[in-house]
């Protein structure tokens, strides 16, 4: 899986690179644009990838790559006299080979900073990681984070279970965090990203301020104490809290009217057997109170006594259900 992503990875970053040398070029065959307008539009990697290329192929760190690598300097080409033909083509031929080197150096430094460092966490574990650029990442149970730390773009995404980010900050490099379709990007910060389901994200910030949105969108600003919950694409905030630190990191979960199944999956993040909603209609029962998620048993004991569900102990799996109904666990 990781060779198959690098190809995908190298082969966006090639036809990146192709397209900036074209576009870079002294005359653009215009016939080639609708070309390159259906390369952007076919997936938002592509436009990414493009955006960073750019970004490097007028860095001085490509300049300086240069420099050094074993590549015709664009200095040392005079420009081609007007009265020779021959000449001007060898000099044009010069330079093409120039725009392919810098184009290889683009890749070569790129491919490699395009790479994701990947950590996860299994159930009932926590993790703290320092990222490349000094920020400091507390990882809960049964959680999985995707990182990419560029020269002039930082970012993450929570692919699954909750994180407590402390950025460290950087005026020239923004941090944001993807959790699904939902945006954070940092200001500077400390805070904590709870993904709940693949549609339903929980923010709450305890130092700095943060931007909370959807698909890139802006929709609401964040500041210490300040907790927002965005599902199914939609932004509202929550009550503000006094707490320092999250409260998972002390094995506590504190529900207000959130769905079964949202508090079931916090209390999954603990433990080795998986915990199945055997009605569906348990999925969307709105839950309140505060609940120890890291003592799986007094978690559910809790829901079993104040929501008429039955709790089951199967050797395999522990099943909830509606109570009276007997089934298997």
């Amino acid at each position: 899986m990781r060779t198959r992503t690098m190809s995908r990875e190298s082969q966006i970053a090639e036809d990146a690179a192709a397209w900036i040398d074209r576009l870079n070029q002294p005359a653009f065959d215009a016939a080639a644009g609708p070309d390159f307008d259906a390369w952007m539009a076919a997936s938002p990697r592509h436009r990414a990838v493009f955006a960073e290329m750019q970004a490097l192929w007028q860095s001085e760190a490509l300049v300086e790559a240069l420099g050094t690598a074993a590549c015709v300097p664009a200095a040392a080409i005079p420009p081609a006299p007007r009265v020779d033909r021959a000449r001007r083509g060898r000099r044009s031929a010069a330079r093409l080979a120039v725009a392919a080197c810098a184009m290889l150096v683009a890749i070569l430094l790129l491919v490699p900073m395009l790479v994701t460092t990947r950590y996860r966490t299994g159930p009932g574990e926590s993790r703290t990681v320092v990222l490349a650029d000094g920020s400091r990442v507390d990882l809960s149970g049964d959680t999985e984070l995707r990182v990419r730390i560029l020269p002039w773009h930082r970012g993450a995404e929570l692919v699954r279970g909750e994180a407590y980010f402390d950025i460290r900050h950087e005026r020239s490099r923004m941090f944001r965090v993807a959790s699904g379709t939902t945006s954070v990007r940092v200001l500077g910060t400390a805070f904590n990203v709870d993904r709940q389901s693949p549609t339903r994200t929980a923010v709450v910030v305890y130092r700095g301020a943060v931007e909370v949105g959807v698909a890139g969108e802006a929709d609401l600003v964040l500041h210490k104490g300040d907790g927002a919950r965005v599902v199914d694409g939609q932004v509202t905030a929550q009550p503000r809290i006094a707490a320092s630190a999250p409260e998972w990191k002390s094995g506590w979960f504190e529900a207000s009217d959130v769905p079964l199944a949202v508090l079931i999956g916090k209390v999954q993040r603990y433990s080795a057997r998986p915990i199945l909603l055997q009605d569906r209609r348990l999925q969307a029962l709105p839950i309140s109170g505060r609940f120890h998620i890291s003592d799986t048993d007094r978690a559910l004991q809790a829901v079993q006594a104040a929501y008429q569900v039955d709790v089951a102990y199967g050797k395999d799996a522990i099943a909830i259900r509606p109570a009276g109904d007997r089934g298997n666990p």
